[in-house]
């Protein structure tokens, strides 16, 4: 993968080893190390990596990166000693990135659909070319390098997700990454307890497009007016996907149906009109799916053939995943929330409520969402009117945020019930729930609202 000597100097490390050993890898868990990787000893709040140094080479690491001494590695094991350990992890997957000059990359940020629009992404881009995506949500400082040394030589596309919980974050993802283009979904009140408002999140967002290159693409939300915004501060050629008879991948005739949506994408440019249908339910998913053959446009995949990948496209766990106990359906989309994601899911669940024509009711159960500061209390209540006004017929919270919502409900009057925790909630479903009702989870992923399931069954 890399020599030893290489890594030495992509980090500035004093080297103790044999300079031209060759590493397999490089991992920062000493659980699923393998042999012939360099282990990174990255340190947190509540760990420290140096700490399983020992272990690693034990499990067959043949060198660590340290920013102390450890001692009863072995003469054998190659030691980089560095000032910071995650900056070094970063400047290595940096100087590997470097090593293939034909591959793109493809960057992926937004307040709400970045992890679904990055696998939609991949699944249209790889109807022509070899993709490396993303897993999971690994989106951070540590998930993003983790991805990047990845790439293979195979690899014509790394189609990379960037997230950020402040200003300057993106932008530091974006040296490490060195994206060639770049694609914001949207600007929401995600992280608005950290920013304080949204067009500081938007000018955290705008941090992607300010590094893309003049030859690369800028995929904008057109539907977004401060995505919109953004559009002017970047070098790159302005692609905008949306509903909008002014975006260059329009979306209309959308038709949400139980098992998915259908719609109509038309590329501006040459007035082709083509017919897509996701396997997937809400339709904001085609916000995503535009975006998604927008980006993959961008490097002459044909829109027919991005419709026909999205026509087999799946989504990372836990979002919009419709599961079915008897004849009960859930809908677990408890990965995130935030008030842009909970009234898509809301509308969801109306969807497919009028889609089944079975008569079952629509039961929500909701949970905080986090991060969002002195704007918390108005953004739950915000939730609580949509709850009642897109039809849902009975609403669960649990949360003390999510109390807001409860109450918001109650006053629009809704039929709703605030839980002391989701054991309360999973022992209320049991006692009233009927066949043929569906079931929305949602919350923030720390609430662990998806492990209302184990409970129901």
């Amino acid at each position: 993968m890399m020599k030893a000597k290489h890594i030495a100097e992509a980090v500035n490390a004093v080297y103790i080893g044999d300079k031209e050993l060759d590493f397999t890898g490089i991992a920062t868990d000493s659980r699923s190390i393998k042999e012939g990787e360099l282990f990174v000893a990255l340190v947190g709040d509540k760990f420290d990596g140096h700490n399983y140094c020992k272990e690693a080479v034990e499990h067959g690491a043949a060198g660590v990166l340290v920013s102390k001494s450890v001692f009863g590695l072995g003469e054998r094991t190659a030691v980089f000693t560095v000032q910071d350990t995650l900056l070094a992890y970063q400047q290595v997957a940096m100087a590997y990135r470097r090593q293939f000059t034909k591959l793109k990359v493809f960057g992926v940020t937004g307040s709400n659909g970045k992890t679904s629009t990055k696998d939609l992404l991949a699944v249209c881009l790889g109807s022509k070319y070899n993709v490396l995506k993303t897993m999971g949500n690994f989106n951070n400082e540590i998930g993003l390098p983790k991805t990047l040394l990845e790439i293979s030589s195979s690899t014509d596309i790394a189609v990379v997700e960037m997230g950020m919980r402040g200003i300057g974050q993106i932008a530091s993802l974006c040296d490490i990454a060195e994206p060639d283009s770049g694609l914001i979904t949207n600007v929401g009140e995600s992280h608005m307890e950290l920013l304080g408002s949204i067009e500081n999140i938007a000018m955290a967002k705008s941090e992607m497009v300010l590094n893309l290159p003049a030859d690369g693409y800028a995929v904008l939300n057109g539907d977004d007016k401060y995505v919109l915004k953004i559009a002017d501060l970047t070098k790159a050629k302005v692609i905008l996907f949306g509903m909008d008879e002014n975006c260059d991948y329009r979306g209309s005739n959308i038709v949400p149906s139980v098992t998915g949506v259908s719609f109509i994408c038309t590329e501006k440019a040459t007035g082709c009109s083509v017919p897509a249908k996701l396997q997937l339910i809400g339709t904001h998913n085609v916000y995503n799916a535009l975006s998604a053959i927008a980006g993959a446009a961008c490097y002459g995949v044909p829109i027919e053939d991005s419709a026909k990948a999205l026509a087999t496209a799946r989504l990372t766990g836990s979002r919009q995943e419709i599961i079915y106990i008897g004849d009960i359906t859930f809908i677990n989309d408890a990965y995130n929330a935030s008030p842009a994601s909970m009234e898509a899911a809301l509308r969801t669940l109306a969807e497919i409520k009028k889609a089944a024509k079975n008569g079952g009711r629509t039961i929500a159960v909701l949970a905080d969402m986090l991060e969002f500061g002195s704007v918390s209390e108005s953004a739950h209540r915000r939730v609580g009117k949509w709850v009642v006004d897109t039809g849902t017929d009975f609403i669960l919270t649990y949360g003390k945020e999510a109390s807001y919502i409860s109450d918001e409900a109650a006053k629009f009057g809704g039929y709703t019930k605030h839980c002391a925790s989701r054991y309360e909630a999973a022992d209320i479903l049991r006692s009233f729930v009927e066949a043929g009702d569906i079931i929305l989870l949602k919350g923030s992923r720390i609430m662990q609202v998806d492990k209302i399931l184990e409970l129901f069954k």
